[in-house]
């Protein structure tokens, strides 16, 4: 008798599901009235580089769950932008080419139901590519050229670099990711002899300019070996080879991994170090490249520095801490710099990048005229103002005297 009321009891309760699953089936999303919300008002549009902003009203209906703008690029490929409903604008870009567009706007409630479409035509000024090509000027830089552009909208884009081989072919051989509103980068590695550098640029739409070519002589620029390099242990100096770490990982050739690099004592600030480069040269530049991996921009990665050079280290004066370059050639101050411009333990992709090149500083033209062999470095402020020093790599380039 129980078993027979058990079984009636489960097909009972089986029923009712198959009836909530069926009462289910004929109602829409939660909040949902089935019917299609009002227009959308435009109010204003703002045409802008590369795109628009359209301004609007959304309709008042209670379900309303997002606006939309629906259009086809140059390209005539379907694209939709969707803002939330409690916002009044929505910013179309990614034109590459000046015109006008229809745009239609539409509103969208819970059910999927959608308003008729208020149409509009936008007309894009030109696109930041176009500006940041046209505003290029290039110069003979150490190893190749330097390009200075100017994109004040901050687009991200990409500089591409080609080269022409002995036989006229066109050679691609790399690309610099920025958002700077107005810099200048070096493309380098080349030889000392006159060369044809043709150049366009890209954004993130995959939208290209035309090319502009340049005509530089690279200078001589030649790469420090550093199978000659070593520590000068010198009075005043922090040693870089604590917790584990050692201080020829500054001369390695890896970087970007937190686990390689040179790394002091938590101690006061300024830290110095003092290096044998095995050679001496009149030096035209060098790279730091920062302990990289999750302490990119942080811990101990030199922020403000100053580096110091001499021939050799005779006759040097007593060691003074107040004055770590009494005796020693100023060859310049330095500061990082960091693309994002965020806070110490937030990056970008662009910062890693950026880190991973390695830091590009110049020496001036005086510091230029002096043949050095011996390097100190001093690190007067970390990155996050942490009292430890960190270094992931050095470079130098120059012209080598012996």
């Amino acid at each position: 008798m129980k078993n027979k009321i058990y079984i009636k009891f489960f097909n009972v309760f089986i029923l009712s599901l198959l009836i909530a699953c069926i009462d289910d089936s004929e109602h829409g999303p939660y909040g949902s009235d089935n019917i299609a919300p009002g227009i959308v008002i435009v109010d204003e549009i703002i045409n802008t580089a590369g795109g628009a902003i359209i301004y609007f009203t959304p309709p008042s209906d209670e379900d309303l769950l997002y606006v939309k703008a629906s259009f086809e690029d140059e390209n005539e490929i379907e694209r939709e932008v969707i803002v939330s409903s409690v916002i009044d604008s929505l910013s179309i870009v990614g034109f590459a080419e000046q015109g006008t567009y229809p745009v239609d706007v539409i509103a969208v409630d819970r059910g999927e139901n959608e308003s008729l479409p208020t149409t509009i035509n936008i007309s894009p000024l030109e696109a930041p590519i176009h500006a940041i090509l046209n505003s290029m000027i290039g110069n003979d830089d150490f190893g190749g050229i330097n390009i200075s552009y100017e994109n004040p909208t901050r687009a991200e884009v990409s500089l591409n670099l080609s080269t022409l081989d002995d036989d006229g072919n066109l050679v691609f051989r790399e690309s610099f990711y920025t958002s700077q509103a107005n810099s200048s980068y070096s493309f380098r590695g080349y030889d000392s002899v006159p060369t044809t550098f043709i150049i366009y640029v890209e954004d993130k739409w995959g939208n290209q300019t035309t090319t502009r070519s340049f005509e530089a002589t690279p200078l001589e620029d030649i790469f420090l070996d550093k199978a000659y390099w070593a520590i000068e242990s010198m009075p005043g100096d922090e040693s870089f080879s604590e917790y584990g770490f050692s201080a020829n990982q500054i001369w390695d050739g890896y970087w970007s991994n937190q686990w390689n690099c040179g790394h002091t004592n938590f101690l006061p600030l300024p830290h110095q170090l003092t290096l044998d480069l095995g050679q001496t040269a009149k030096l035209n530049r060098f790279k730091l490249y920062q302990r990289g991996g999750s302490e990119l921009y942080k811990h101990g990665n030199p922020k403000i520095f100053k580096i110091y050079g001499r021939e050799n280290l005779e006759g040097l004066p007593i060691y003074d801490p107040d004055d770590p370059g009494d005796g020693w050639i100023s060859l310049g101050t330095f500061e990082s710099f960091k693309p994002s411009g965020l806070p110490p333990g937030s990056n970008t992709a662009e910062d890693y990048e950026y880190q991973d090149n390695g830091e590009d500083f110049v020496f001036g033209y005086d510091a230029r005229q002096y043949d050095i062999r011996y390097i100190r470095l001093v690190n007067i402020e970390s990155w996050n103002n942490q009292m430890v020093s960190v270094i992931g790599e050095l470079s130098f380039w120059g012209s080598i005297i012996n």
